[in-house]
Formats: structure tokens, sequence, C-alpha cells
């Protein structure tokens, strides 16, 4: 008898999932978005929560270039 979900054969789904050909799978809804995007996605996210004001200008800039130091490092 299985103590857990996890031995039961359920699987856990990551939010976004990368591949080694430098795309990004949503796995809700199974689409294959090219990483440059999902790039251009969260910088048009972050300027609009700076614009929007919800995020600082400095912060946005910090967070900013955090990802970009990140995924380049990542690499």
């Amino acid at each position: 008898m299985p103590t857990s979900a996890r031995s039961a054969g359920a699987t856990s789904h990551e939010p976004v999932d990368h591949r080694a050909d430098g795309d990004f799978v949503v796995p809700v809804v199974h689409v294959h978005v090219p990483e440059a995007a999902m790039n251009l996605a969260f910088c048009g996210g972050l300027a609009a929560a700076v614009a929007l004001g919800a995020v600082d200008l400095p912060l946005g800039l910090l967070i900013g270039m955090g990802v970009a130091i990140a995924r380049h490092r990542g690499r």
C-alpha cells in the first residue's frame, strides 16, 4: 500500500520547464515558447510594473540586472 501520492504514481509538474534547445515549455497548455519571447515577456512585464507604480524604478532596475546576470551565469 503506497504511503504517499508520489509513490502512487502521481507526477509533479514544474511551472515552466527549460528544454535543451533553448525553448521553454508551458506544461498547462503544452506550448513551446522560444527563449527570446520569454525574455521579451519578462522585460515587458517588469516595465509595465514599473510604469504602473507597482515596482519603483530603482528596484525594477535591480531586478532586471539580477535576472540578466543570473541568466548569463547559468549558460
